[in-house]
């Protein structure tokens, strides 16, 4: 199989899993997996996984949070493993160069994937505009289009970073204005507070501030880690759900009983 079609494939498979970030949720956005089709493509299964499990832990903790964008994993994991294994070096200087390759792709496609967002809100008004004049079937090539460059996104830079190699996304980023890097360098770390700022206030409805105030004390004050506050949590959630829904009358149920048998008369 020669670089180009190798190539072309990678991209395919890079496109395909952002598709599944932003329909199915079948988890090919997640490092792990995606090395899969990376391992399947180019041959070599183990390479791949250990460098998605790399990556996986690398990125554990990036996710989308209200409005934003985080660095794009799938890109930089099908181009970070893909340039790894095409290098034939043994797993250690794999895994070094997949690092290395990963981060600036995923940053790059960062900033396409906030472009491609912004654009695609004409989409958004022009499918009310559709809507308002009662043509329905036309709002449909709008969702494909709007999935289309989000596909698109992805399969170009990979597959220019597959098929000319890793410098050249290294060149691309540095030839993109600086105040236009730092613009959207801004916007990633402000956004993510309105997005915290929207979890919090969904999370501080009816009785759910103890659980907030809990879980913070826990972390803050006591110094628990991230696994030891989710199981705190998860038992706490539990005996708060054997609480709520116990039935009212069950307590009453087995003091009647009591009495009846004469057993005791408190």
């Amino acid at each position: 199989m020669g670089i180009l079609v190798q190539s072309l494939l990678l991209a395919l498979w890079a496109g395909l899993c952002a598709l599944d970030q932003f329909g199915p949720h079948l988890g090919f956005r997640k490092p792990l997996l995606a090395s899969v089709g990376v391992g399947i493509i180019l041959g070599d299964m183990t390479t791949a996984i250990i460098i998605g499990a790399t990556l996986e832990l690398m990125w554990l903790g990036v996710n989308n949070i209200g409005a934003y964008v985080p660095p794009d994993v799938i890109s930089g994991t099908v181009v970070g493993a893909s340039i790894a294994i095409m290098s034939g070096a043994n797993i250690e200087t794999a895994i070094a160069t997949a690092v290395a390759v990963a981060v600036p792709t995923a940053m790059l496609v960062q900033q396409i994937n906030m472009l491609i967002m912004t654009t695609n809100i004409s989409l958004v008004h022009a499918a009310d505009n559709v809507a308002l004049s009662g043509d329905f079937d036309k709002i449909t090539p709008l969702h494909y289009l709007g999935g289309l460059c989000f596909f698109l996104s992805r399969a170009v830079p990979v597959f220019i970073a597959c098929y000319l190699g890793a410098n050249t996304i290294d060149s691309i980023l540095a030839a993109i204005p600086a105040e236009i890097l730092t613009g959207f360098n801004v916007a990633s770390k402000a956004i993510p507070a309105v997005g915290l700022a929207m979890l919090l206030t969904m999370m501080m409805k009816k009785n759910m501030w103890m659980f907030l105030i809990l879980g913070f004390v826990l972390s803050a004050y006591m110094g628990l880690p991230t696994l030891a506050v989710a199981l705190i949590g998860a038992v706490v959630a539990g005996l708060y759900d054997l609480i709520m829904t116990r039935p009212a009358g069950a307590a009453v149920s087995n003091t009647a009983g009591t009495d009846e048998e004469g057993e005791y008369d408190l």
